[in-house]
């Protein structure tokens, strides 16, 4: 089912890991789970989505993950990084998955390490991608990858197709449809129906709005920037939504080595998507929607850069509920404000 139940009782939402295979076990040791994601106070691990890509070893991330599923101990959202492996899409960061090595810094210097998919890692990741879920709810809370919408929700709740490759697909040729009915050539105009029509689309990589100026992000120039959702989420039914995908980083903790190597600016992620906000701040006027990627996904750009983990501000990290916690892989815990 592309929408399930949330676990009941304690847990813990890991934010985007990246194929940050160590840091994610330095973060489950600091939590306090053993090997098989059991936990002395019965607690759970939820994910956000986004296991994969840009990080040393992808697979070692989903094989980790899928047992702890398996187990009963876990549960994981489905992220645009997994959607693009189940569609076939080769973008910037997966050509591991395909046994391919990848020049993905920004600088385009080296290639980047990276564990390579043979035959039989592919369709393991596949087939375990298969299965997530697109959101997972309960009474007080949702877990989703990118964005919260209830209408792209709705939309999905009734389909008797299940398939999120299908389903994808499904809105894909409604939008063409209204695109060619309409006359639609505008590139921009075009982009923006096709991302914020398709409800998998949103709910994994969320809605776009044109931007400022053009900016460089996820290997590419980009003219349309992310929508900050979150802004408008009133919490009305007074549900938290927990959700990853937006690259927060701790700005503060940023490495005076960096602006040495690049006095222009370095900017690894595009806009700052939380200009204002501490990273371990709560979002949105009713302060109910909180954002758990804190950017582990760049740390590629660290060790291109021969930095210290946490240079440029990345982290992994997991909000504890109902504690409301923010704990990171560095062990330090900071209360969700």
């Amino acid at each position: 089912m592309l929408i399930q139940q949330l676990f009941t009782g304690p847990i813990d939402v890991i934010g985007d890991v990246h194929g940050e295979c160590g840091t994610l076990c330095k973060l489950l040791d600091r939590l306090g789970y053993d090997g098989n994601g059991d936990h002395p106070d019965g607690r759970r691990l939820v994910f956000v989505g986004d296991l994969v890509d840009r990080g040393p070893d992808s697979p070692g991330v989903v094989r980790l993950v899928r047992h702890l599923v398996a187990r009963g101990n876990a549960q994981c959202v489905l992220g645009n990084h997994e959607l693009n492996l189940l569609r076939g899409d080769h973008k910037h960061g997966n050509s591991w998955f395909y046994g391919e090595p990848e020049v993905i810094r920004k600088d385009k210097f080296a290639v980047s390490f990276q564990m390579l998919a043979d035959e039989g890692c592919r369709e393991e990741v596949l087939e375990f991608c298969r299965a997530m879920p697109l959101v997972l709810e309960r009474e007080d809370m949702v877990v989703v990858h990118a964005c919260w919408h209830e209408g792209s929700a709705d939309a999905l709740r009734d389909l008797e197709q299940q398939d999120v490759t299908e389903v994808f697909d499904l809105f894909a040729r409604q939008i063409a449809s209204r695109i060619e009915a309409g006359g639609v050539v505008d590139a921009d105009t075009i982009d923006q129906m096709e991302q914020n029509e398709n409800p998998v689309k949103v709910l994994t990589s969320g809605m776009e709005v044109p931007a400022p100026e053009p900016f460089f992000a996820g290997g590419k120039m980009r003219t349309l920037e992310r929508e900050r959702w979150w802004e408008s989420y009133d919490g009305a039914d007074k549900k938290l939504v927990v959700f990853g995908h937006y690259w927060r980083r701790f700005m503060g903790e940023v490495a005076e080595e960096v602006s040495e190597l690049h006095p222009e600016g370095f900017h690894p992620t595009g806009p700052d998507m939380f200009p204002g906000n501490a990273p371990n701040q709560l979002l949105g006027g009713s302060k109910k929607a909180m954002c758990v990627d804190f950017a582990a996904g760049v740390r590629y750009e660290e060790r291109g850069m021969s930095l210290k983990e946490g240079s440029l501000g990345t982290h992994l990290a997991a909000l504890r509920l109902p504690e409301m916690d923010v704990h990171l892989e560095d062990g330090r815990v900071l209360p969700a404000i």
